[in-house]
């Protein structure tokens, strides 16, 4: 009984808790305070990048060379990943309209991180009506990779930015939104363009379970019909740009990786199976959930097409070095499953299932993968504190 009666115990606290008119803000901020507090992000690197004190993080050189000519910008094969930032213009117009201010852009970033917590919770209580279950979802999200990366990515790759805008195309009625959203995400990161499929999948998905129809028919036209439609035209509109921006501009660029799964070489293949783990954590449990859901229910046609889809995050994932961003794309299958969830089963079973994954997302050290075999932790606060102590006083302990 004393587990039972600890899990009991642990719902009525978080329930007592979440009261007031803005109980949604104070769980969201709460969330991103015990995220930081878990895994504080590497200010150090950007300080040193600021003060010249150090090696500068070179994506955000390269970034101000995209703002001051976005067509023809220097040093564009000086590094692989700037070969790869060209038609990534998201962070470049941002420094040219804050005058290269990274620490304002990266102030946006965390703003960002935290409208893309409070919009996941706001939604989640929308469809669950149940703060519990609203409560721990987001808890658990605040700690995965998808949120954390808002505030660790000092480095100038911007992701939060693609994926806040996702999450608005996702949860948006509005085509002009869901459009524009798709535009910024897109030319932020390619892999956001791979991740419109995914919103594909998040429509046909909910409106199967609203209007109750699963038949293939039904799933298709979910597909290309509503906000699936305006998705279709954002790729149109984002590929023609891109065509012809690369054959009058860039008439001889060529991606080096295109082609190679770089994962899988002996170089790389050590981070593989603990990203794929890593980049989602005790949401694992929610997925796999949802997806014995659509077995034992029949749903197939349905269970297919999610699978097909996650199987094209994985192998997408595998042909980059850091594959936890890539991965961290598939965020809409996490909101999927857990709409699943609360769509077939009883509030007691969600409840049961999203403390467990609360509990392994806030107790799972925040470890990732950034390629050449360079695996690295995000250490909790007091860790954070005793490397400076260290440093301060000279004890070599963290040498």
């Amino acid at each position: 009984m004393l587990l039972e009666n600890f899990y009991g115990s642990s719902l009525r606290w978080i329930e007592a808790h979440l009261s007031g008119k803005n109980w949604l803000w104070k769980l969201t901020l709460f969330a991103v305070a015990l995220s930081l507090f878990l895994a504080f992000p590497p200010y150090s690197l950007l300080f040193n990048h600021l003060t010249h004190n150090g090696v500068s993080l070179d994506a955000w050189v390269f970034i101000r060379n995209q703002a001051e000519d976005l067509l023809h910008p220097k040093d564009m094969d000086y590094d692989v990943r700037r070969e790869n930032m060209i038609f990534r213009w998201t962070l470049p117009l941002l420094s040219f309209l804050t005058g290269h201010n990274v620490l304002l852009i990266l102030i946006i970033q965390g703003v960002l991180g935290v409208l893309f917590l409070y919009k996941i919770a706001r939604y989640t209580y929308s469809v669950s009506g149940d703060k519990v279950v609203t409560a721990l979802f987001v808890t658990a999200i605040a700690n995965i990779f998808v949120s954390v990366w808002a505030f660790a990515d000092v480095h100038g790759y911007g992701d939060e930015y693609a994926f806040f805008f996702l999450l608005l195309a996702l949860l948006s009625k509005n085509p002009l939104v869901i459009f524009l959203s798709l535009q910024i995400a897109f030319f932020t990161d390619e892999r956001a363009v791979v991740a419109g499929g995914y919103l594909l999948l998040w429509w046909m998905g909910t409106k199967a379970f609203r209007n109750n129809d699963f038949s293939v028919p039904g799933l298709l036209k979910s597909v290309f019909t509503g906000e699936s439609l305006v998705v279709w035209v954002a790729w149109a509109i984002y590929f023609t740009i891109r065509e012809y921006v690369q054959m009058t501009y860039f008439p001889h660029h060529t991606y080096s990786t295109i082609g190679t799964p770089v994962l899988l070489a002996n170089a790389h293949r050590n981070g593989l199976g603990s990203s794929i783990w890593g980049a989602f954590e005790g949401t694992w449990l929610i997925l796999i959930a949802a997806f014995l859901v659509l077995y034992l229910a029949k749903r197939f046609w349905l269970l297919l097409a999610l699978m097909a889809g996650f199987a094209v995050l994985v192998a997408t994932g595998i042909y980059v070095h850091d594959i936890d961003r890539a991965l961290s794309y598939g965020f809409p299958f996490i909101l999927l499953a857990a709409f699943i969830l609360i769509e077939t089963s009883s509030t007691a079973t969600i409840r049961l299932i999203l403390f467990l994954t609360m509990v392994i997302c806030v107790c799972h050290p925040q470890v990732f993968y950034m390629g050449y075999n360079k695996i690295l932790w995000l250490e909790p606060l007091p860790v954070k504190l005793l490397m400076l102590i260290d440093h301060r006083m000279q004890w070599g302990l963290f040498s």
